[in-house]
């Protein structure tokens, strides 16, 4: 939407603007036909927002988006986090309540100009939830078909499968219709985002068990081999649990868009959710839907709901890390071109 202002900016600076020319937020794709006047505040000034029902958790700590700020809680206790979330409802059925976990909480770096002119303040707290591409600099379309040939690949084998068995008609026929759909195309993205690839969007979950296993370890990856080891985070770390309120839309989940036969063992395990936000100049558009942020105290002393290990089949039973495996290993032109060595596995 051009020209939105926020009900709390700094009405004493809206009478006038600095240019008439365009300005656009690229963090969000926000835009003005005119530069907003220095303290403005647009996006709202932090404190003149109204309280909203869960303001009070977060005793004066706020993050900034767009629009809204948003509470910052602590919780010293897994019973005391469970115990808030149970108290999380959406009364509209296309809104999901999401989870993310993060070993630290990452933030975004603006110019002081440019946050007095949105936020009206040199600096606030603005959630970086920028997607994995994003992140790396990666143009996410220049390996795309890449990445759908080495999907081409793993279709083609399932295809020869069922081909050899004469009571799989049907699961062929499926296959063939599957891999000429808009699906495939959506499948593939999420698919890239679950196993390790950049890409345009980022992994959330409706089970806050995943959700605090990823907050609460630390991966590293070996990129020669793309095996997986992992640690508990030290009490001085400080996690952090995003509860998010995601439209029914941006979610792709595996268990809508793809087959039974092609739904992979990973992002079951870990109910993952691909959350396909980041376009274009609103690459930290996730950040939007975040509605409060969960900082883990005390969490060394946690008694964990599963094994983290469990987030992740070794690949003697998630079958499509292992095909990954192999092609890094057979292919590697087609697995530089496809960025396989950014694939990670634990075994």
């Amino acid at each position: 939407m051009q020209d939105r202002i926020s009900s709390a900016a700094n009405v004493l600076e809206l009478g006038s603007i600095d240019k008439d020319e365009p300005y656009t937020d690229p963090h969000y794709g926000h835009t003005w036909s005119y530069v907003p006047r220095l303290g403005s505040a647009v996006y709202g000034m932090t404190g003149n927002f109204a309280s909203s029902p869960i303001d009070h958790f977060a005793k004066g700590v706020f993050l900034r988006v767009p629009f809204r700020r948003i509470p910052v809680m602590e919780v010293g206790s897994i019973e005391e986090l469970f115990s808030f979330a149970g108290r999380i409802h959406s009364p509209d059925p296309t809104i999901k309540v999401m989870w993310r976990g993060q070993t630290q909480e990452y933030l975004m770096s603006r110019s002081a100009e440019q946050s007095k002119r949105l936020f009206g303040e040199a600096q606030v707290m603005e959630p970086s939830l920028l997607p994995s591409a994003s992140r790396a600099s990666v143009d996410f379309s220049s390996v795309f078909a890449s990445w759908c040939a080495v999907l081409d690949a793993y279709l083609m084998d399932k295809s020869q499968m069922f081909s050899s068995s004469s009571s799989d008609d049907s699961s062929l026929n499926e296959l063939r219709s599957f891999q000429a759909s808009y699906n495939y195309r959506l499948w593939a993205l999420a698919t890239a985002q679950h196993y390790g690839l950049p890409s345009i969007g980022l992994d959330v979950t409706p089970n806050l068990d995943v959700a605090i296993l990823f907050a609460l370890y630390s991966f590293t990856v070996d990129r020669n081999t793309g095996k997986t080891a992992m640690r508990r985070l030290e009490e001085e770390e400080s996690p952090v649990v995003y509860a998010m309120s995601a439209f029914e839309n941006d979610l792709l989940d595996d268990a809508t868009i793809s087959s039974p036969f092609l739904q992979c063992a990973r992002p079951k395990a870990q109910s993952a959710h691909f959350l396909c936000t980041s376009w274009g100049l609103a690459p930290n558009k996730a950040a939007e839907r975040i509605f409060v942020a969960i900082r883990l105290k005390n969490h060394r002393n946690w008694r964990l709901p599963k094994d983290v290990r469990d987030l992740f089949p070794s690949s003697r039973i998630d079958e499509f890390v292992a095909f990954l495996l192999e092609i890094r290993s057979k292919w590697p032109k087609v697995s530089e071109d496809g960025l396989l060595n950014r694939v990670y596995y634990m075994d």
